[in-house]
């Protein structure tokens, strides 16, 4: 009798029972993968920020530390150095050392020109990008011509200050044409840069330039 029992199968409730259980692991499962997606996801979106901002910072460190003035200037040849304090993004405009020779049959200094300025995200998101301008030639006008590019996108703010040794002080603007920074450069630069994304991923970078005399 127990025998023939057990050759009839499952019964109806067995069978409900072990959908019931099938269909609960199937769920897990999905809810698993789905939290796994989610959290790469969100791990490589907040990594490629940082990616974006650490290269930013990095670029601006290096080229602002290099600024300087020529005590050779003539009319067509200009090297100046220009901040000015805007909201939320700085503008800055110099000439720095250490251009990188790209095209031997060019006629190129191992100087250049450079800008940092902002303009509405490219990728149409809620806040700017960060423009970079490098000229390889200098000349009167050290906020034309050159190659433009984005440096970064999602700024929220570009906060620079600028070290002026005679006052021994932290200053929002510099000017090498005017009376109080004649012809001089900042000693350092501080560099404040904070990103955000449209999810609202944050990533904020901190540090200073030394320029070198």
């Amino acid at each position: 009798m127990n025998a023939a029992r057990s050759q009839r199968g499952m019964t109806l409730m067995e069978l409900l029972i072990a959908t019931a259980i099938v269909a609960v692991l199937v769920v897990f499962s999905f809810l698993t993968i789905r939290g796994s997606t989610e959290v790469a996801t969100e791990t490589n979106a907040r990594a490629e920020l940082s990616k974006m901002g650490r290269n930013a910072i990095d670029r601006m460190r290096q080229e602002l530390g290099q600024a300087f003035i020529s005590q050779n200037q003539t009319e067509y040849f200009k090297t100046i150095f220009k901040a000015t304090d805007r909201d939320p993004i700085d503008e800055v405009y110099f000439v720095a050392r250490g251009h990188e020779k790209r095209y031997a049959e060019l006629k190129e200094a191992d100087y250049a020109e450079y800008g940092y300025w902002s303009e509405p995200d490219m990728h149409g998101g809620n806040f700017r990008t960060l423009m970079h301008r490098e000229a390889r030639i200098v000349d009167d006008d050290p906020e034309r011509g050159g190659t433009v590019q984005a440096l970064s996108h999602s700024v929220r703010e570009l906060n620079l200050r600028y070290y002026d040794e005679k006052k021994e002080e932290w200053i929002d603007e510099w000017d090498s044409e005017s009376a109080d920074f004649a012809n001089r450069v900042p000693e350092a630069v501080e560099i404040r840069l904070s990103l955000e994304d449209d999810q609202g991923r944050e990533a904020t970078f901190v540090t200073r330039a030394l320029v070198v005399p």
